[in-house]
């Protein structure tokens, strides 16, 4: 009884074939293109976690029964390939089924399958089958819960589940099916609708074992599938066929491999790529060149390949190809319409041989093109060529073999054939009020332009003439006029230019014809008066009650030279005005400052006020010369003022003890300030005070930091004393400030009573 039934569950009983089936690549799991030549897997469900696609197994149910398509794991309901009843009051009829059937393509069979499912019963009357058929009938049980067997009491479901997946060994099996079906009991020829029963799957993945190889073919749909010459890329045209559909198609070429653009395989269906023609690119100009053979390789999806039929192939990139060209003498532009070209036929074995050069022969930037032909063999130059006007010609050239093959695509690199038989014009441009220091000249040349030139200037009737620094501008020549560094009175200029073909022109006219000829200065002249602040009297006499009195005041008054203490503030101030006498407000009054022994350098930078007025305070810190400089604008002259400043040297000046007996010593001591000082330190003067007189009696030099220190004892003095002592400082080269000093400071001295014999 149980032989009979398991028969009968076993066997297919439908003659329906699944339409596709969705190939996924499970991460972790065998994917197309891990298997072996011969081979191609067929994945399904969970096999891939991305997609979780199905379509490879069709779906059939009869009334009764349902089946469901859910393979991914996240969602409501059961999932998976689902087959199970239809849950509802009453029954399912014997042999009532829903199944998932896969066919292997025609051709091939299943080696082998991985797989995880899951299956639940509440009737046991109920078959829940994972088989695989062979082409002879005989079947592999790969899972199998069993009608009416171990079936549980009433009141308990029935389950078994395989979560991980497994292999099986399929050994040449055809179809593989999934199914739920109602076998029923001996007594009872139906099974219960009311409780659920299902058969799930979670991952497949089938294994196709192809022996079969693809059948490949080249079309003659092309110049070079027929062997004609041909160059640059090509197409090669192929009919190609399988069971399973080709994968891909390579052409061969002189040994080398050109690959088609990918076919689009899908592993998700039974056949999981399309059969029929293609093409495959080929860029000659990466082949060797001459005749070859080339054959087509296909692969079908389980990696059986083969070849076509050869072929033979000719490709010349080279129609010949194109070479330097060089011209005589160069391609700038020229004042003779003579031309010479020549280039070099490099060696080509196995090659036709030179036998024409064409040359096509342009107006630069568009327009008029001319072309003409040299024939003769190996032709490797054209002397005396013209063009046919003046301007700038493009030049191009390529070659033709005996075969006749050439390529005007192939021409050389232009070169430029560049004619100019006419001198520039030129003329002197009106100044600008804004800027009347600057001098153009205007140079029209239409064809080579401006090349170069120059500008000069003469004093009215001196006959001197000065070059002054030329500059080009576009198509003007342009300089500026010195008015500052130039004596007043009336001045000519004159110009010459050339342009680039060495034409060349000369003026001393402007534009409109009149003379060039200007008045300098060209710029409103300036005045500054700067000084430092200081006070002075002013006397006068005025007139009151009919008499005549003298009176005084305190004025302000600028010194162009002041002596003063170190480290004193001290206060500078002027004021710029112009030519009117009137101020300059808003003007920048840069002022430099230069040492005795050091470089000038610039100091600060003033801005006049409304009245024209500008004020500087300076620590006086070192001996300096400021200059006051009014830069000037391009309408006004500039101007200068100096002020002298002599700062005395200064130095702290001590005395320890102040009393002492004779015979005792005392230190006098302190730091000379100002910087920098002289290499070997600055020169210390020690004096005393004798006779109404200042003698110096010891002499030291400072150390790095200007820190100096004299011991003194006295030996010769009687009764009691006091002596007065200062430091003098005298000028020194390398010392950036006049004689100066400190003290003066006492020391009282007490001897023996002095003798009065």
């Amino acid at each position: 009884m149980h032989r009979g039934r398991r028969k009968t569950d076993c066997a297919t009983r439908s003659g329906w074939t699944l339409a596709a089936a969705l190939a996924i690549a499970l991460v972790g799991f065998a994917s197309p293109g891990q298997a072996k030549a011969g081979e191609f897997t067929i994945d399904a469900c969970q096999a891939d976690a991305g997609n979780f696609a199905s379509g490879a197994f069709e779906n059939f149910a009869t009334r009764g029964m349902r089946w469901r398509r859910a393979c991914n794991p996240l969602g409501p309901g059961l999932r998976g390939l689902v087959t199970a009843n239809v849950t509802r009051g009453g029954r399912v009829a014997h042999g009532a089924q829903s199944a998932f059937v896969l066919d292997a393509p025609s051709g091939t069979s299943f080696s082998r399958l991985r797989w995880s499912g899951h299956a639940h019963r509440r009737d046991c009357r109920y078959a829940l089958q994972l088989y695989a058929l062979r082409p002879d009938g005989s079947s592999v049980a790969i899972k199998n819960v069993r009608a009416n067997h171990h079936c549980p009491g009433v009141a308990h479901a029935q389950a078994s589940s395989w979560p991980r997946p497994r292999s099986y060994d399929l050994g040449g099996a055809t179809r593989i099916v999934q199914r739920v079906v109602c076998v029923g009991a001996s007594s009872q020829q139906f099974c219960s609708a009311r409780g659920l029963n299902y058969f799930q799957t979670f991952t497949a993945e089938a294994t196709v074992s192809d022996s079969l190889g693809p059948v490949v073919s080249i079309l003659a749909d092309g110049p070079l599938a027929r062997g004609e010459w041909v160059s640059g890329m090509q197409s090669i045209g192929y009919e190609a066929s399988d069971n399973v559909g080709v994968k891909s198609a390579q052409g061969w070429i002189g040994g080398l491999v050109r690959k088609a653009g990918p076919r689009p395989c899908d592993y998700s269906q039974r056949v999981p790529c399309p059969n029929g023609p293609g093409q495959i690119e080929v860029d000659t100009r990466q082949l060797p060149e001459g005749s070859q053979e080339m054959h087509v390789t296909a692969e079908d999806a389980a990696g059986n390949t083969a070849d076509s039929p050869s072929a033979t192939v000719r490709i010349d990139n080279t129609s010949p190809g194109a070479v330097p060209v060089a011209v005589g003498d160069g391609e700038a532009w020229r004042n003779r319409n003579e031309f010479d070209l020549a280039w070099e036929d490099p060696p080509e074995p196995d090659r036709a041989p030179i036998v024409a050069a064409h040359y096509r022969l342009c107006m630069a930037g568009g327009g008029e093109c001319v072309t003409g032909t040299r024939s003769e063999p190996q032709v490797a130059a054209i002397e005396g060529l013209a063009v046919p006007a003046p301007g700038e010609w493009e030049l191009s050239l390529w070659r033709e073999d005996a075969a006749g093959n050439q390529q005007p695509a192939n021409a050389s690199v232009p070169v430029k054939l560049r004619y100019d038989p006419e001198p520039p014009t030129l003329g002197f441009e009106g100044a600008q009020a804004d800027d009347p220091t600057r001098v153009s000249v205007l140079v029209t040349d239409p064809l080579s332009g401006l090349g170069g030139g120059e500008i000069e200037i003469s004093r009215a009737g001196s006959g001197v003439w000065r070059e002054l620094p030329t500059s080009q501008e576009g198509s003007h020549l342009v300089t500026r006029i010195d008015d500052a560094a130039l004596p007043p009175g009336e001045y000519e200029l004159h110009a010459t230019a050339h342009d680039v073909a060495g034409n060349e022109a000369s003026t001393d006219q402007r534009l409109d014809g009149q003379p060039m000829r200007v008045m300098l200065p060209l710029r409103v002249t300036t005045s500054i008066k700067a000084g430092v602040v200081g006070k002075r009297r002013v006397r006068r006499s005025v007139h009151r009650h009919g008499k005549s009195h003298k009176v005084s005041r305190t004025v302000r008054a600028l010194k162009p030279e002041a002596k003063v203490e170190f480290g004193r503030q001290m206060r500078f101030a002027g004021r710029l005005l112009d030519r009117a006498g009137k101020p300059i407000a808003a003007a920048p009054v840069r002022v430099y400052s230069r040492s005795p022994e050091g470089s000038e350098a610039l100091a600060a930078t003033l801005t006049t006020g409304p009245e024209g007025r500008f004020s500087l305070a300076l620590r006086a810190r070192a001996s300096s010369r400021l200059r006051f400089v009014y830069p000037g604008t391009a309408t006004t002259l500039p101007v200068e003022d100096a002020v002298t400043l002599l700062v005395k040297a200064r130095s702290s000046f001590t005395v320890s003890p102040k009393h002492v007996l004779n015979g005792q010593s005392v230190t006098f001591s302190g730091q000379v300030r100002g910087r920098p000082l002289p290499p070997r330190g600055k020169l210390v003067e020690l004096q005393v005070l004798l006779s109404g007189e200042w003698q110096t009696f010891r002499t030291a030099r400072t150390d790095g930091e200007g820190r100096w220190r004299i011991r003194y004892p006295f030996q010769r003095t009687c009764g009691g004393q006091r002596f007065r002592f200062r430091v003098h400082l005298p000028e020194e080269a390398g010392y950036p400030l006049q004689a100066g000093g400190g003290g003066p400071l006492g020391v009282r001295v007490r001897g023996r009573p002095c003798s009065t014999g």
